[in-house]
């Protein structure tokens, strides 16, 4: 039974510490610069509930095809080889949008707290290390990953509990009353896309099963439970935000954890807050690198990338190819994003790509059940087929939304999106080509 429940209880931290990243805090002060404090809470708990739907459907896609390399084989599986690839670039993208943005918000706190510390070095380093790291496959302890995201969770929890009880109780509901309009109601699309990006990393823990058993309950349970921790942490911060800070001096910080922090503790905030950023980044960050060195390996194998994202070090076994890789094009996405100040844009950009990735899951899912319905299934999503169109059609809708009515500058979410799609259909046309010739040189061969 304790074996159980600390395999569990694994499985949640990692699910909840993948999504609560640094970025996490810029996210939330940038959904401040779009609605008022309850129509925050508003996106985030929808988002949440969403979030929850779809880890369903990932459950039951994992259930089917245990620690496989996930959104490729889902998609390959449940929609076509092409449609995958383009959505598996797509992520790839996704992913290094995010490195680039964890690794800026890491940085800014770090030299705010630090001034010496160029931000440029605090990015490259946090980056070397992180591939360091992984190159030399050094694996933390399990405990660690559990006690550092829980004390993570706990305490900005806690945080904005104090925030809201050291705030006079007529001001604690004036705080969260101030400038919200109803008209704020058709701003709740933009809203909720980004608040899908803090859950963002839940499904990466379909891989992690320590057993098939482990797709039959623990792991299908894990992602809900996750995700809940999160909405509670979030919701936390958020009326902690509203009570002690104004609407404005939130959103015009991309890292309000200093500035909250600083005023609920004095001069030791800023330090905490500090230490809270690197737990955040490091599980976040690390975890991310592993997880798409590892996809990049398997598209490698597959004929998709080129041959030396497959290279291996001999000595510990690693893809050193996948995670340089990655780790070259994480520095370059982090250079770009500090220069032009652009880490609001690319989570904009990030969750309308991660929106459309969720709800190919779901679309595969349902196809599947049609097409593979004699596969054996360990978790069977309980959400009506019904519901699971509806959510696909509303993610499809708000993704869309961030083209009208970001908080940010349109032109560069438009910009943003176009090139992340030009640069997937690329990849995937140009793999879909390889792999084609291939297959026609074999042939003339054997004939």
């Amino acid at each position: 039974m304790f074996k159980k429940l600390s395999e569990l209880l694994f499985y949640i931290s990692f699910g909840a510490g993948l999504a609560f990243g640094t970025s996490s805090f810029t996210i939330i002060a940038g959904l401040f610069e779009v609605v008022s404090a309850p129509w925050v809470l508003a996106a985030i708990l929808a988002s949440g509930l969403i979030c929850v739907l779809i880890s369903l459907s990932v459950a039951e896609l994992a259930s089917m095809y245990p620690s496989a390399p996930g959104i490729r084989t889902y998609l390959k599986i449940g929609l076509s080889d092409q449609i995958s690839l383009v959505l598996t670039f797509l992520y790839l993208v996704f992913m290094v949008l995010v490195a680039g943005i964890e690794a800026n918000m890491f940085a800014l706190v770090l030299s705010a707290v630090f001034p010496a510390v160029s931000p440029v070095a605090a990015i490259s380093g946090l980056i070397v290390f992180t591939v360091v790291v992984n190159c030399f496959a050094i694996e933390f302890p399990r405990v660690l990953q559990v006690v550092t995201t829980l004390a993570m969770i706990l305490f900005v929890i806690g945080m904005g509990i104090y925030g809201v009880v050291s705030s006079p109780t007529d001001y604690v509901f004036t705080s969260l009353a101030a400038g919200c309009r109803h008209e704020e109601v058709f701003l709740l699309p933009i809203a909720m896309v980004m608040s899908i990006y803090l859950f963002t990393g839940f499904e990466w823990v379909t891989l992690l099963g320590f057993s098939p058993q482990s797709y039959e309950r623990r792991i299908p349970v894990s992602m809900p439970l996750a995700i809940a921790t999160n909405v509670v942490s979030y919701s936390a911060l958020t009326v902690g935000l509203a009570c002690v800070m104004s609407r404005v001096q939130i959103h015009e910080t991309p890292i309000p954890q200093l500035p909250y922090l600083t005023a609920l503790l004095g001069g030791s905030g800023a330090h905490v807050a500090c230490g809270l950023s690197f737990l955040a980044v490091f599980s976040t960050f690390n975890a991310g690198i592993m997880s798409g060195s590892r996809l990049m390996y398997t598209l490698t194998r597959e004929g998709k990338l080129p041959r030396w994202c497959a290279i291996m070090w001999y000595r510990t076994g690693t893809p050193i190819g996948a995670i340089f890789t990655l780790g070259i094009l994480s520095l370059a996405s982090s250079l770009f994003i500090y220069q032009f100040r652009l880490e609001l844009p690319a989570a904009i950009v990030g969750s309308s790509i991660v929106t459309l990735v969720y709800a190919a899951f779901m679309l595969a899912a349902l196809r599947l059940r049609k097409s593979q319905h004699s596969v054996r299934r360990r978790f069977a999503s309980p959400v009506p087929v019904w519901a699971q169109w509806l959510v696909i059609v509303v993610l499809l809708l708000i993704g869309l939304s961030t083209l009208v009515s970001s908080p940010v500058n349109s032109g560069q979410v438009a910009i943003g999106l176009l090139a992340a799609f030009v640069i997937a259909i690329a990849l995937a046309r140009r793999s879909h080509t390889k792999s084609t010739a291939a297959i026609g040189d074999t042939q003339g061969d054997a004939s």
